[in-house]
């Protein structure tokens, strides 16, 4: 199109020496120099155009990165909520001692009222209240034991033993096993407690508790 416009201003030059002087003169004069403002427009477009669009792509970039992104709604799990325990370390009355700690973990997924799943494999700790020996005169032995919370992630999901308020005077899921036999004679020692690696107990959530969202998975199973 540049090289259509320049043609027909050599044109009109031609014609204005032709045609010098008078009025047809002036008006030569006048179309030469509207034809040469309107080459230069043409010429000019697809620059400005070539500048205009990196700006406006940096414009919809820059919206696109500060666009806010939604925050993810915490997860809640309620007071007295009920987990199924299973233990991860077997525990005997004539080894363990007070104070001992143990593995827990969770048996089973357990779907909240806000349709999030807890899955089964988080794990967690417990501790050992009592422990006694067995003894003579056919004494069984004695093993108490409290579970103590249920890790996700960072976060701790504190447990008790029965599913009551908080204002319940049993604090912890404690497990007394006591085993008691009738003494046949003198001096028969009674047996020792234990409880077997994958014993199951029920705990309840202690308190409300809030977890980040998305919950962090489940630790992997050692191989």
């Amino acid at each position: 199109m540049a090289q259509g416009h320049t043609c027909d201003v050599w044109t009109c030059i031609k014609l204005c020496h032709r045609f010098r002087g008078g009025i047809l003169g002036e008006i030569m004069k006048s179309i030469v120099a509207a034809a040469a403002f309107a080459a230069a427009i043409v010429v000019s477009a697809p620059a400005v155009a070539q500048v205009k669009a990196p700006e406006s792509a940096q414009v919809s970039a820059a919206a696109a990165v500060a666009a806010p992104t939604p925050a993810a709604t915490p997860v809640k799990v309620p007071e007295g909520t009920e987990f199924s325990v299973r233990l991860e370390d077997a525990l005997s009355s004539s080894s363990a001692t007070e104070g001992d700690r143990f593995t827990i973990s969770l048996e089973d997924d357990v779907k909240l009222a806000d349709g999030t799943v807890l899955r089964a494999g988080y794990r967690g700790v417990g501790e050992v209240v009592e422990a006694r020996d067995n003894g003579m005169l056919g004494k069984s032995g004695k093993l108490n034991v409290r579970l103590l919370y249920l890790k996700v992630g960072d976060d701790r999901i504190k447990l008790r033993a029965n599913k009551g308020t908080k204002g319940d005077v049993r604090v912890g899921a404690t497990v007394a096993t006591v085993i008691l036999f009738w003494p046949a004679a003198p001096f028969i020692k009674g047996k020792d407690v234990s409880l077997k690696k994958g014993t199951l107990m029920n705990a309840y959530a202690e308190q409300d508790v809030t977890l980040p969202s998305p919950l962090p998975p489940p630790p992997a199973e050692a191989p």
